[in-house]
């Protein structure tokens, strides 16, 4: 079974900065990472890799500091790792990333499945990985919770809905969704860590996409940010309440009773 997965570099750090005029985040001295739920589509698509014997290839779009993730996929699992780079595909939105995406996927090999985290921790959008289904015309199931193999062309996936866990059965080629937490991601080993910085990671650019420049990047995009705003935090911290209900149910009442 081919496996494609869609990762996305994002700041681990709270104190980023924001260019007061583009209104983009400035990536530069910024620590990045994978985003966390893709972390979890990536960990899903490895078990899934597992019980197929199939292979994985993950793509990624960024600048060439976006390498980073793609040594982490590969030591975590991952066969092949894609950077699709280019100074046109700057300033774009989820469109944007959708049509780019898609296209690479397209150009590099035909999947039986694409796996992508169903929200990023910048952005927040939950659009890319649906409208690259759209753009690709495959069958999408999202919030996902676990996959599993059913037979050669059919998966057995979990999914939330209507606060419900629901179990289908759908056939490949198809793009799912992963849920933020549905997994424990894994963690890769040093010696992983050490041979994945030795693999090669294939560039892909507009020139070998050929994507129309106004459908891309800045040019193309259909949304466009007008302002950011920095929140405050309130100062307020959550508890965990243990034990039995009805010593829940005690801790509750004493908590109203300090707050009066």
């Amino acid at each position: 079974m081919k496996i494609a997965v869609c990762i996305k570099q994002v700041p681990v750090s709270e104190k980023v900065r924001m260019d007061p005029v583009t209104h983009n985040l400035i990536r530069e001295n910024t620590e990045m990472g994978m985003n966390p739920a893709d972390l979890n589509a990536l960990t899903e698509a490895v078990q899934l890799k597992k019980e197929t014997g199939g292979s994985i290839d993950v793509f990624t779009m960024g600048t060439l500091a976006a390498r980073s993730v793609l040594v982490t996929a590969l030591a975590m699992g991952a066969d092949e790792a894609y950077l699709v780079t280019d100074r046109l595909f700057a300033g774009g939105d989820s469109l944007g990333t959708a049509k780019v995406l898609a296209a690479a996927l397209h150009e590099t090999d035909q999947y039986d499945v694409v796996i992508c985290g169903i929200i990023s921790s910048d952005g927040a959008t939950g659009q890319t990985g649906p409208m690259m289904a759209q753009l690709m015309n495959l069958t999408s199931v999202s919030d996902v919770k676990k996959i599993a193999k059913q037979d050669d062309q059919i998966l057995e996936v979990d999914k939330s809905w209507k606060g419900k866990l629901v179990r289908l059965k759908v056939q490949t080629p198809l793009l799912l969704t992963v849920s933020l937490g549905s997994n424990a991601p894994i963690l890769p080993t040093l010696r992983n860590q050490m041979k994945a910085k030795k693999k090669e990671i294939h560039e892909i650019t507009n020139d070998l996409l050929g994507l129309e420049i106004n459908s891309i990047g800045g040019k193309g995009a259909k949304s466009l940010v007008t302002d950011t705003i920095l929140i405050k935090k309130s100062g307020k911290q959550s508890h965990m309440l243990t034990g039995s209900l009805d010593e829940i149910a005690d801790q509750v009442l004493a908590l109203i009773k300090e707050a009066r």
